[in-house]
């Protein structure tokens, strides 16, 4: 691993704490982001709530699939965790879990802003907003990547918005097609240009680091 491979491995086994604060633009603190770590896997409260979130807004997602306490425990231990280009953050307000946000696929060059769900109600409205450009400037401080990138779906107006929100530009369109495997869906990107054969696409943005 790099060293900021080995960061992100700290982090996630709880050798090294890495919370970033939020705050409003008058400066005022609304939350934090707390790194989501193996010691949550023994938390059932937690576990609970990104289970239920992810299968009440299943359509938001390319995999359809009915989550269960023990699969998404079973996802985080064995596919997050061992990841060391990957990391996970919880959303709080004050003491309320709100929701989380997370990024992936961390290269040298780019990495993949995922992850973004706020499940509960409350909080500074425009909470999912700061989270996501305090994640955004969290990797152009901690990592040398030059491009943070992002997919939305077309028909998401909500993950539109907030992408605009955070800086997010470029809006390259790209087909979706499904597949099924085991009864359960996914749908996988085409090339640019093409077409989709469920009338299915995704946007793909990019905030570019200043300077560059």
């Amino acid at each position: 691993m790099n060293q900021v491979q080995q960061y992100i491995h700290d982090i996630v086994h709880d050798k090294v704490s890495d919370i970033i604060n939020l705050v409003d633009g008058n400066g005022a603190s609304i939350g934090r982001l707390v790194p989501l770590t193996v010691k949550h896997l023994d938390d059932d409260g937690i576990i609970g709530k990104l289970t239920d979130w992810r299968n009440a807004n299943m359509s938001f997602f390319l995999t359809h699939f009915t989550a269960t306490i023990e699969r998404t425990r079973n996802w985080l231990a064995n596919v997050v965790f061992r990841n060391p280009t990957q990391l996970m953050f919880l959303i709080y307000s004050s003491d309320q879990l709100i929701g989380h946000f997370g990024f992936k696929d961390l290269t040298d060059h780019d990495v993949l802003l995922d992850n973004a769900m706020r499940g509960e109600r409350g909080g500074h409205p425009k909470l999912l907003q700061v989270a996501g450009r305090a994640l955004i400037d969290w990797l152009f401080e901690k990592t040398d990547v030059e491009t943070v990138y992002g997919y939305v779906l077309t028909t998401n107006a909500a993950a539109i918005m907030l992408n605009r929100a955070m800086g997010f530009g470029l809006w390259e369109k790209y087909p979706l097609n499904k597949s099924v495997n085991n009864g359960e869906a996914r749908w996988d990107m085409g090339e640019k240009g093409e077409g989709s054969n469920d009338n299915l696409y995704c946007y793909r943005v990019e905030v570019v680091r200043s300077g560059s």
